[in-house]
């Protein structure tokens, strides 16, 4: 475990990495949707485009439905409509009403309009989409070739509800199997000699909404930010235009958009607006032109640049989490977060690129939290190490002996313990210097570290040039304990840690004191440390580099207690 957190932890790939990674797959999951469609309702709001002066908006409201009548009019009423504009010097005329139907009443009134669409010329009607739902096929709702004939262009009125039913953007292009239609705003712009289109924004994408034949279609989708004040362009009521009531100077050059405003005649639609207001169909087309007009369009990344620029953004904060991975873990992560809603401000500003965000933050805040466990680890695995040796220090070999006496208690299984010493190592020191004892002391750690391969087998470093190994057999066998301990006296006995005293060579070398225990009522962990630690002085009284195992030790009064048995070599 320790070996794996260094190796990660140690690592800032594994940050760069790991933060890619976790955005993409955030992203790709979908669930934040809910929460970067708030952040881009927000950055819909910093934008302001100015507001175009040639916009107005003929408005079929309330007051004009006491003076004609309730609804459908007659289409002599769009007949007045445009030759009263026709003198005034307005500019393209286009109609949020789809005219697709015959007057059946008054069909001398539906000639009459379609000879005011040939005298004006700059007329934009209006197409719509219907949904066969049996066969789930989409037709195409075009004006009546009457109508279309004279008409300058058509322009789509679909407006795209987005799952939280919240209107951001529009398509340019849509049609039935082919999206080929403008955008009504945007045929109306085709018509403005004074603006040139030279080629569609937005994200070149087609998107189906359905599949098979006569599937609808949609491209070029824009967002842009809708103006938060009530009716900022202005609006004209339909009767006072007929009646020319509105003065010319307010007409002049204006493209003017007819549609429906009055209660429950409009179409309505929930805009990120401000406190997310209502906005009537008419004026939504009003906006999208003014966008157009004003340059201030924007496009949601989608597909591989998506995923691109989302990589590049994770990455960057990534390597601002693992530049603080160390120290302070928290400050990593907020220069993370400031630097890359940075970068997304930059894009939005300065490029019009509305570019991913709460996946990259959920990646840094993800890798910040790693970071902060890995170090929580790290921190933990440090304190119950020896610092010079890597072994396990006194406090966390006492916890697990305690541990391990607990377990074979249950079981009724002896437990060996191993004191293990450097013989003459003081001598070693001041013939060597600590450096080179320091090195020694190392490299025996790390060949006892390599003696404890059982789960529950635990080597310590007690103190100085004294070490401690607790070993944890399903079947204890004192024959098997002996001869363990006996190979590791030869081993470093073999590791040729040679020093020279006054001119003497000296081979570094072991003496072991073996003991063994099996937990009870009537025994301790410190009684079998004490005898551990006795046959570890027997083993130097007798010479040194040897082993001196106790088989049973001397414990208090107890029916299956037998005499101390002392053996060595």
């Amino acid at each position: 475990m320790k070996a794996l957190i260094d190796k990660l932890g140690e690592q800032s790939a594994t940050y760069v990495l790991g933060a890619v990674l976790l955005a993409l797959l955030v992203d790709w999951s979908g669930i934040t949707w809910r929460m970067e469609q708030m952040v881009t309702d927000a950055e819909l709001q910093l934008l302001r485009a100015p507001l175009a002066g040639d916009i107005a908006i003929v408005a079929i409201d309330e007051k004009s439905l006491r003076e004609f009548g309730p609804w459908p009019w007659s289409r002599r009423q769009y007949a007045r409509l445009l030759d009263s504009l026709k003198d005034t010097g307005a500019g393209t005329v286009a109609f949020d009403i789809l005219f697709a139907d015959p007057h059946r009443d008054d069909p001398e009134g539906d000639q009459a309009f379609a000879q005011a669409i040939a005298r004006y010329g700059q007329v934009v009607l209006a197409m719509s989409s219907d949904r066969d739902i049996s066969s789930g096929a989409v037709s195409e709702i075009l004006p009546r070739p009457l109508f279309a004939r004279p008409a300058a262009a058509i322009g789509h009125t679909d407006l795209p509800i987005d799952k939280d039913g919240m209107l951001r953007g529009v398509f340019l292009q849509a049609g039935s199997g082919a999206a080929r239609w403008p955008q009504l705003a945007l045929a109306a712009l085709y018509l403005d000699k004074s603006h040139k289109v030279a080629h569609l924004p937005g994200h070149d994408s087609t998107q189906e909404t359905s599949q098979g034949f006569g599937r609808w279609t949609r491209n070029h989708r824009i967002l842009f930010p809708f103006r938060s004040e009530e009716n900022p362009f202005p609006v004209f009521s339909f009767v006072d235009v007929v009646k020319g009531k509105v003065r010319q100077p307010m007409l002049a050059g204006k493209t003017l958009f007819v549609g429906a405003t009055a209660q429950g005649l409009q179409r309505v639609f929930l805009v990120p607006s401000g406190y997310n207001r209502l906005m009537s169909g008419v004026e939504i087309q009003a906006n999208v032109l003014n966008a157009l007009e004003q340059d201030a369009l924007l496009t949601e990344l989608r597909g591989w640049p998506r995923w691109i620029v989302l990589a590049l953004l994770s990455a960057l904060g990534g390597m601002l989490v693992a530049l603080y991975r160390g120290n302070c873990v928290s400050k990593g992560l907020a220069l993370g977060l400031l630097v890359t809603s940075a970068a997304v401000l930059v894009l939005l500003l300065f490029f019009g690129v509305i570019a991913p965000t709460v996946p990259v933050w959920a990646s840094l805040a993800g890798m910040a939290f790693l970071a902060n466990r890995a170090q929580i680890l790290h921190l933990q695995y440090s304190s119950d190490r020896d610092a010079l040796t890597g072994l396990c220090n006194r406090r966390s070999f006492e916890e697990h002996f305690r541990r391990m006496w607990r377990i074979n208690e249950r079981h009724q299984r002896s437990l060996y313990l191993l004191i293990l010493d450097a013989d003459h190592f003081k001598r070693l020191n001041d013939a060597m210097g600590h450096l080179y004892g320091d090195e020694v002391l190392r490299k025996l750690g790390a060949y006892l570290q390599s003696k404890t391969r059982r789960a529950g087998d635990r080597a310590c470093r007690i103190g100085g040039e004294e070490f401690a190994i607790l070993l944890d057999m399903d079947k204890p066998d004192p024959e098997q304990v002996q001869n363990y301990a006996q190979q590791i006296v030869d081993d470093v006995k073999a590791l040729g840690i040679i020093y020279s005293d006054n001119g003497v060579e000296h081979r570094l070398t072991l003496s072991v004191g073996c003991a063994m225990m099996v937990p009870g009522a009537s025994a301790t962990p410190e009684a079998l440390f004490e005898a551990a630690d006795q046959a570890l002085y027997q083993a130097k009284k007798a010479g040194r580099n040897r082993i001196w195992c106790c088989d049973s030790c001397k414990q208090p009064a107890a029916a299956n207690t037998v005499e101390n048995k002392l053996y060595g070599q």
